[in-house]
């Protein structure tokens, strides 16, 4: 055939630039017993909000805003936490625990619920 050169299939590039679908800060996650969760703090609010936990469960919250912040809750509280500084606590405790930003008293609180592991029956 004239103006063919060689056999070669066209190329097709097929690149997609998806954009990552953010998570609300309202979403409850299930974890697993004894894992580590994150919480950023930025805005003016925890992300994510809430989680669902078990017992031996450690949160770590990360500062993300430039004001000085200090978490506190029933039973704890983090030293003053700078930008991109984190602080991690361990639930050993099971009930549900509120946690806010001391010098931020009007922000929505944080929430953490530990439950126990699912016990597991091995007779059957």
């Amino acid at each position: 055939l004239a103006g063919c050169i060689g056999d070669k299939e066209p190329v097709v590039n097929n690149t997609v630039n998806a954009t990552p679908t953010p998570i609300p800060p309202h979403v409850i996650f299930p974890v697993q017993e004894n894992a580590t969760v994150y919480v950023e703090i930025f805005g003016s609010e925890f992300i994510p909000s809430k989680y669902n936990v078990t017992k031996g469960t450690t949160v770590r919250w990360t500062n993300m805003d430039s004001a000085l912040y200090i978490i506190t809750g029933k039973g704890f509280m983090s030293p003053a936490l700078n930008k991109k500084e984190s602080w991690s606590y361990t639930f050993n405790e099971t009930g549900t625990f509120e946690y806010n930003l001391s010098n931020r008293p009007f922000m929505k609180p944080g929430r953490i619920i530990v439950e126990s592991p699912p016990s597991l029956n091995k007779s059957q």
